[in-house]
């Protein structure tokens, strides 16, 4: 009955130790599932993000884009994780960015420009300095609500005189005053006016020709935008913007910059998008790594940590002395650990000297005194002595005690 009961009990205590292993596991993957769902209930509904090449509102670029490839121009984003201009690219759109250009990129693009490439800068927007001292134009701080847009010179051949503009978006307008090679070719008019004075003109787009290029600068309100290009006619100022660019070439977003790191705004196609660029993969990032670091801490990862070889610290005589003495005692046979330890010296002695160790101790001390170099008087007395004891009977407590001398012995020789 004692034995029926001892069983069970252990069986229970196997059943407790399982459930305790993987309960720690179940209530991580517990946690991780309450994370998912919180931050799947608490996460807001995307806001359109604008120049969005793929987005249908008004504030994005999905107009231009599709009507770009109609015409038969390569379309391409440079989204890679550096600023890159591709080599074959005609014609590059900069649009008010998320991340500011470094003033090596506004040279690097400055260059390009000069070598032959179009650029259409939107803006650009305050925080990009690099840009402005690479080109020299800059956003006027005030707002305009003028909605008239004139055109000035005879650059826009294909277009009408006049453009209206949102009524309720204010605009800002182009400060060319540090580029003086830039011509203005829209304009804000007031709608008592019908002209105005080349100091009183409220530029919102103009052409500024560097090297063998030419850089089309528009204000944020004239940007080619879903809304723009339905409602008030903008296309009509692109085939100006094309005269430079052959058909079939290619034309460049900086996706870039105008998403920056992030990557807000870009269409999720694949599961490292939706692990990087929303909330919900943030959170299982976070979840993932909570938990390995959690396994990495308690061994789990790779099993029990073992200490290295270098790390493990080499059992003294002593230590196999007392472990061995318990089993012996209990045998009464301590004469056997007393002939191992003799024979343990003798053995190391004969190694060092060249010398037999399977001879009896009289003949192996007359061995090893004429060895050369031999022992000193008292290290052969201490020999003698220490063989002399292992032959008669020991207690436990002068075995220890001799193990320890015979290790001191060996290593003072």
């Amino acid at each position: 009955m004692s034995e029926q009961l001892l069983s069970m009990r252990g069986r229970f205590s196997a059943i407790l130790q399982q459930g305790r292993v993987w309960t720690t596991p179940l209530a991580i993957a517990a946690l991780f599932a309450l994370m998912i769902l919180v931050a799947l209930a608490t996460t807001p509904p995307p806001e359109p993000v604008p120049y969005d090449l793929d987005a249908t509102h008004a504030d994005g670029l999905l107009a231009l884009r599709l009507w770009l490839e109609a015409l038969g121009y390569d379309v391409r984003r440079n989204d890679g994780l550096r600023f890159t201009i591709p080599g074959e690219a005609q014609l590059l759109f900069v649009y008010p960015n998320q991340l500011a250009y470094t003033a090596e990129e506004a040279e690097r693009l400055r260059r390009w420009v000069e070598a032959g490439g179009t650029l259409a800068l939107i803006g650009p927007g305050p925080d990009d300095r690099a840009l402005v001292e690479a080109f020299g134009v800059a956003l006027n701080p005030e707002l305009r609500y003028e909605r008239r847009m004139a055109q000035l010179l005879p650059l826009l051949p294909e277009g009408r005189p006049v453009y209206e503009s949102d009524w309720f978006s204010p605009i800002q307008t182009l400060d060319l005053s540090e580029a003086p090679q830039a011509t203005p070719v829209l304009a804000l008019l007031a709608a008592s006016e019908e002209t105005a004075s080349i100091d009183d003109l409220k530029v919102v787009v103009a052409v500024q020709a560097l090297g063998e290029g030419v850089v089309w600068h528009f204000a944020p309100g004239v940007d080619f935008t879903n809304r723009n290009l339905r409602e008030f006619a903008q296309g009509e100022l692109a085939p100006a913007l094309l005269r430079t660019t052959p058909e079939g070439s290619v034309v460049v977003f900086d996706s870039y910059h105008l998403f920056g790191f992030s990557r807000v705004g870009e269409r999720i196609a694949t599961l490292q998008d939706w692990l990087y660029r929303t909330p919900t993969g943030w959170a299982t990032l976070f979840g993932l790594v909570i938990t390995g670091v959690f396994w990495a801490l308690s061994g789990r990862r790779l099993g029990p940590p073992l200490a290295s070889a270098e790390e493990m610290r080499r059992r003294e005589a002593a230590e196999y002395v007392r472990a061995m003495a318990n089993l012996y005692r209990r045998a009464q046979r301590r004469d056997a650990l007393s002939q191992h330890h003799a024979h343990r010296l003798k053995v190391a002695l004969a190694r060092r000297f060249g010398v037999r160790a399977d001879l009896p101790d009289e003949e192996f001390l007359e061995a090893l005194a004429s060895a050369s170099p031999p022992l000193s008087e008292a290290q052969l007395g201490a020999v003698r002595e220490m063989l002399r004891k292992f032959s008669g009977r020991l207690n436990e407590r002068e075995l220890v005690e001799l193990a320890g001398d015979v290790d001191a012995l060996l290593e003072s020789i």
